[in-house]
């Protein structure tokens, strides 16, 4: 398995603004989000570890953010156990597609969470159809092996 490249940084934890409430998004400095020499799109999906404890964010720039600073809302400050006003050590990840996939699963937001929720019914069951088909074709084109 191959190893992600990570960001890590000492972070101020900032309370987010109340237009980026709700949505699973961490503004930080532009030079956590540069993997490889590459600057990652803002909007982004990146892992955020802390201790051990991770989530899933979309990555944005700053917007009265600073250097040495994060802006996370609340739901995102329990799920890594941190708290407004202290620092702590954030390890910064680029997501996979699982990751993004995962980020939707468990959105706060209901509109990615249901996206999630209903594509991965629509997989399941174009697999059911794909399964059924086959097997419908199997019993029209080999009758004689079924009366075996």
């Amino acid at each position: 398995m191959c190893k992600r490249v990570t960001n890590t940084a000492e972070l101020k934890i900032l309370q987010a603004p109340l237009r980026d409430v709700m949505s699973d998004m961490a503004r930080f400095h532009n030079k956590h989000r540069t993997f490889g020499g590459v600057l990652l799109r803002a909007g982004r999906v990146v892992v955020l570890k802390v201790e051990n404890r991770k989530t899933r964010v979309v990555a944005r720039g700053p917007a009265c953010v600073k250097d040495g600073e994060i802006s996370l809302d609340s739901a995102t400050r329990e799920r890594l156990g941190v708290e407004t006003g202290t620092t702590a050590l954030f390890q910064i990840q680029k997501a996979n597609l699982i990751d993004e996939f995962l980020w939707a699963w468990n959105a706060t937001d209901a509109m990615p969470r249901v996206g999630a929720r209903l594509g991965a019914i629509s997989v399941i069951l174009g697999f059911l159809g794909v399964a059924l088909g086959a097997l419908s074709l199997f019993i029209t084109l080999c009758p004689q092996m079924l009366q075996r």
